[in-house]
């Protein structure tokens, strides 16, 4: 692809989304498995908008969460601005967290392809995301309870009193402030150990893809407590019995997506900000503000979903049932 098709996503990011000042250090995290014109693109537009740019290639992360070798994490803490290009996302790290108190601002990239760079969310009306995301935000917050499900026969409980949401609105301008491209997505930590129900058939998990076999995850005090089903299904056991602990909260977080314009397509950084999905995750959750700790975050995608704050439908299979702007 023409990089030259790019430039407005990559200007757009820069300029709006972190807000590059003349002479800040830039540095862009990417990775052995990811496209090099897109982090061309995303460092001639920080060059043109004063950025001082460093471009950090690792090896691809085995997965999202994974902490990021040493020289990585210290590139990020020495930057005012941080873009992550690479495959998994490092949001659930110690070195975004750190980066973040020492006053970076990050912006989230990961698993964005050349084709996701001309086309869906990133093309959005960023104004109107920020003003669906903050009201979002706020009625999560205002929420005790959150119940979630499908016409797959999904059916979650989970109870969020004292957790406030974080919005996520394709704007990081103030310093230890995250988001990113695409993006728009409300987003909380449950409390933990109280989830309760059962999840079939969700449509896309990191990790594991689309779920195209039987999938049934049953939760029980906020424990997963069995995965049966196809190889998605095993996959998803295997590797929750091969690393930490954190993995069996669930959910680690609750989200709702906020872009009216991304797009249906199996790429998780896509899918979970599309407007009228709901997206929960395994893991860790330290940067939401929860308390499960662990060295992985696995996102776990749900399509026409029904949702209830309080017993207050405010989705109805993937409608909105109320002012999205409030």
């Amino acid at each position: 692809m023409d990089i030259t098709r790019m430039a407005f996503a990559a200007n757009r990011l820069i300029n709006q989304v972190v807000q590059v000042k003349q002479g800040e250090m830039v540095v862009i995290v990417t990775d052995t498995d990811r496209p090099r014109i897109i982090t061309q693109a995303l460092a001639y537009s920080a060059i043109s908008a004063g950025g001082k740019v460093v471009i950090v290639t690792m090896e691809s992360q085995e997965i999202g969460g994974a902490e990021v070798p040493a020289p990585v994490a210290a590139a990020m803490a020495a930057a005012q601005v941080v873009i992550n290009q690479s495959t998994h996302s490092i949001t659930h790290t110690v070195a975004v967290r750190e980066a973040m108190k020492k006053g970076a601002r990050v912006a989230n990239l990961r698993n964005v392809t050349e084709e996701m760079m001309v086309k869906g969310g990133i093309t959005a009306d960023y104004q109107q995301v920020k003003r669906i995301t903050e009201n979002m935000a706020r009625l999560l917050t205002e929420a005790d309870v959150i119940r979630l499900t499908t016409p797959e026969g999904t059916d979650l409980t989970i109870r969020t009193a004292g957790r406030s949401a974080i919005a996520q609105t394709g704007f990081v301008t103030r310093p230890g402030e995250l988001s990113g491209l695409p993006d728009g997505e409300a987003t909380l930590a449950p409390l933990e150990r109280l989830t309760e129900g059962v999840i079939v058939s969700p449509y896309i998990a990191d990790q594991i893809g689309e779920i195209t076999e039987p999938f049934r995850m049953e939760i029980r005090k906020g424990r997963i407590t069995s995965v049966t089903g196809g190889k998605q299904a095993k996959e998803l056991k295997r590797i929750l019995e091969s690393r930490d602990d954190a993995g069996y909260n669930a959910a680690s977080q609750f989200a709702l997506g906020t872009n009216p314009a991304c797009r249906v397509i199996p790429n998780t950084r896509e899918i979970s900000k599309k407007l009228g999905t709901a997206h929960i995750a395994i893991g860790d959750n330290i940067s939401l503000g929860g308390k499960s700790k662990g060295t992985y975050h696995i996102d776990i995608v749900f399509l026409n979903v029904s949702v209830y704050l309080d017993g207050k439908c405010i989705v109805k299979d993937g409608e909105y049932q109320i002012d999205l702007e409030g």
